[in-house]
């Protein structure tokens, strides 16, 4: 039986106009795994903590827990790969590849990373063709498009494939 040796995590929840951090338990599902479960649209995040988007360090509300509707998700961020990948991609297992550096915009936002994959395949199908909502980006980084100086670095962030404005790929030799 596999065990996690961090059983909560904190993440960064980014709405159209808000920014909610908390902390989330991935003892039984990664957060991609959570994110891309189609059983539930919800999502359920302990001691949160609600910033405005445009003023992220600004705190106007905390809650012992939030209730978020993942369609309305634009951005999820985890400081972390491990926290992020699906068990399948994770933990001593094979987990890609090929890497493609990206460029996507999102509203409010701009993200550069990387997808990892294990094969080569259209890039332009994963956003059409594969089932989950989220696409998954290691490396990741969010500028604000509003406000340039508002950054955020992750080990590991999901994308609301709903929410992708502009999709690019950095070509490879």
């Amino acid at each position: 039986m596999e065990v996690l040796t961090t059983p909560r995590i904190v993440v960064d929840f980014f709405t159209h106009s808000y920014r909610i951090s908390g902390h989330l338990d991935i003892r039984r599902l990664t957060l991609s795994e959570m994110l891309n479960d189609r059983t539930t649209n919800f999502l359920v995040v302990d001691d949160a903590y609600v910033s405005p988007i445009d003023r992220p360090g600004e705190i106007i509300a905390s809650y012992p827990y939030a209730t978020l509707v993942k369609g309305n998700l634009t951005l999820v961020l985890a400081a972390r790969q491990e926290d992020v990948l699906p068990r399948k991609q994770s933990y001593g297992s094979y987990y890609g590849a090929y890497l493609y550096k990206i460029f996507l915009t999102v509203p409010t936002f701009e993200v550069s990373g990387y997808l990892r994959l294990s094969a080569r395949v259209d890039l332009r199908r994963i956003l059409a063709l594969e089932a989950e909502d989220f696409l998954l980006v290691v490396d990741g980084r969010i500028r604000s498009s509003v406000r340039p100086d508002i950054v955020f670095n992750a080990g590991g962030l999901l994308v609301n494939k709903r929410q992708i404005g502009a999709f690019c790929i950095e070509e490879s030799d």
